[in-house]
């Protein structure tokens, strides 16, 4: 599994960096983090306490241009099963329906609208780790932040609600 190079960075800074930013477990009651969110590319992750983290599972899927006339042509019943792990690099994973699948494993920080998280991209295979904020509640914020000089770059995810069919996905 890939590490970004902001955890490298960090974890090259020691460990004492990572308990002075509050990198230690709280209580999840209620916490903020709960529900789905809006990727860039229009795909839905729902985030649902899962032991003592929280898992965010792909609850809509947004079938790629590439892909759209041919899932357009097919019902949902046959177009359903082709949406697969093709790219994980684990050869056993690349038949599990993406459909379901949980891309996020997220651990809350002393912060209750932080948290740090493994992420899985589906569409590159890579997993990596990130840092996560909830912004008032209604935005789901990855990677960002700065240490010296060095940044990561952030995506900003909409809180959604609720879908009445999940996990399901659309043809665009």
């Amino acid at each position: 599994m890939r590490r970004s190079w902001m955890f490298e960075r960090l974890r090259g800074l020691g460990g004492g960096l990572l308990v002075a930013l509050g990198l230690a477990l709280p209580a999840l009651a209620g916490a903020p983090i709960e529900g789905t969110w809006r990727t860039l590319n229009g795909a839905e992750i729902t985030v649902a306490p899962c032991g003592t983290e929280f898992c965010g599972t792909l609850s809509w899927i947004v079938i790629p241009a590439q892909q759209r006339s041919v899932c357009q042509l097919m019902s949902k019943d046959e177009f359903g099963p082709l949406i697969l792990d093709y790219n994980n690099p684990d050869k056993t994973q690349q038949t599990r329906s993406l459909l379901g699948a949980q891309m996020l494993t997220v651990a809350p920080t002393r912060d209750p609208n932080a948290y740090s998280a493994r992420i899985y991209n589906a569409e590159d295979g890579s997993t990596n780790d990130v840092l996560l904020w909830v912004v008032n509640g209604t935005t789901l914020r990855l990677g960002g932040g700065c240490v010296a000089s060095m940044c990561l770059v952030t995506q900003d995810w909409p809180r959604v609600g609720p879908r009445e069919t999940v996990p399901d996905y659309t043809c665009g």
